[in-house]
């Protein structure tokens, strides 16, 4: 059995900045336990750890013996792989860690690159709160996030940050200005591409400054493996463009029936073109979870019926008074008031979203997202 003494002789190698009582995440990927556990180091001996048994809403989590992990520290880094070769209950609740037989450079299965574009019918339902928030979330549980501000009409994640960002995409899509330039450090470790006002170029461009456009872009690539895009509200081409090209769509409503009327009415365009992604429906501005359910339930049960299209309720961002005073100190809800229930209700809706893991098929390369706009672009345009 693991102590919880820890000699500097038994020290963990190569992970020797482990220490016990160290929080650390567990990124688990078996059939049964995918996503990213948060858990505290118990003991340290003989090359194996011990941990605390992962909870997750309150409930353990009994990741299977023989199921391989990847640790995460606390900054974020990654180390080496680790299998799970012990589970003891109890008051003892813990797993027992050891490296795996196989080379410890063998790349771990992560989940493959994301796109999520965050949208509602209509405005003023919180969505731009919920994107730069959910962005935070998803990098507060190891992802590497890159913040997209696609609103093109009101474009605001720069005064929700209190920004002043001196170049945008648009200075990308014309040429004048390298992606590096462009891109801006947000706060959490996210990276932000500010004012997408000219992605409705991009049906327009020339094949070879598309290229070259295409070949900025798939820097990306290497700096985030999640992007999270604030599109407008509504149902303009500009909106429908990014939820077409989008592997995931975060559709945002509230309880109030015209914003439910126009949630449902945005749906309806998706799927007159024959949209195929995975959609997120999240409930915000509701007094409880119970009240979110609810909604969600009507929704999704419209949604089956009528257009033949199984939504998926991600869950409820409740009304909470920290999130207008955020609003006001231009400071992000989920780092300024980290204990409050909208910051709670963020790390939920994150974790939920890294254990359902993307449609394979969807997931790719972030680079392939700008050719899928383009072409959403150049469909949409036809079509009206």
């Amino acid at each position: 059995m693991l102590g919880t003494t820890t000699p500097s002789s038994a020290r963990m190698d190569p992970v020797q900045s482990l220490r016990i009582q160290d929080r650390v995440r567990l990124v688990a990927s078996s059939p049964l336990h995918r996503g990213v556990y948060e858990t505290t180091i118990l003991g340290i001996q003989s090359g194996k750890l011990r941990v605390a048994l992962p909870q997750d809403q309150g409930k353990f989590v009994f990741i299977p013996v023989g199921t391989t992990v990847q640790l995460l520290t606390a900054d974020g880094q990654p180390s080496t792989l680790w299998r799970v070769i012990d589970r003891q209950g109890g008051e003892r609740r813990s797993l027992v860690l050891s490296p795996p037989t196989c080379p410890a450079s063998e790349p771990f299965p992560l989940p493959r690159s994301r796109v999520l574009a965050v949208s509602s019918g209509k405005g003023g339902v919180g969505k731009s709160v919920l994107a730069l928030n959910l962005a935070l979330g998803l990098a507060d549980l190891g992802r590497k996030v890159c913040l997209i501000d696609a609103d093109l009409g009101t474009a605001n994640l720069d005064v929700l940050l209190n920004l002043a960002p001196r170049y945008s995409l648009e200075d990308v899509v014309r040429g004048g200005r390298a992606l590096p330039e462009v891109l801006v450090q947000g706060p959490g470790g996210i990276q932000i591409l500010p004012g997408a006002s000219a992605v409705e170029e991009l049906a327009d461009l020339a094949e070879s400054h598309f290229r070259k456009l295409y070949s900025q872009l798939s820097e990306l690539d290497t700096l985030a493996d999640t992007l999270v895009i604030d599109t407008g509200a509504g149902l303009s081409r500009r909106v429908t463009s990014f939820l077409l090209a989008a592997g995931e769509t975060i559709l945002v409503t509230t309880p109030e029936p015209h914003a439910i009327t126009d949630a449902y009415a945005l749906l309806k365009v998706l799927m007159s073109h024959r949209h195929t992604a995975a959609i997120h429906l999240v409930v915000a501005m509701c007094k409880n979870h119970e009240e979110g359910s609810a909604v969600a339930e009507k929704m999704m049960f419209a949604a089956r019926r009528f257009l033949d299209v199984d939504l998926d309720f991600l869950g409820a961002f409740p009304f909470d008074p920290a999130v207008p005073a955020s609003v006001r100190q231009q400071r992000p809800l989920f780092l300024s008031y980290p204990h409050s229930r909208a910051s709670q209700a963020i790390r939920s809706l994150a974790a939920r979203l890294l254990r359902l893991q993307a449609d394979p098929t969807l997931s790719s390369p972030l680079s392939r997202f700008l050719q899928r706009l383009r072409e959403a672009g150049a469909l949409a345009r036809f079509r009206d």
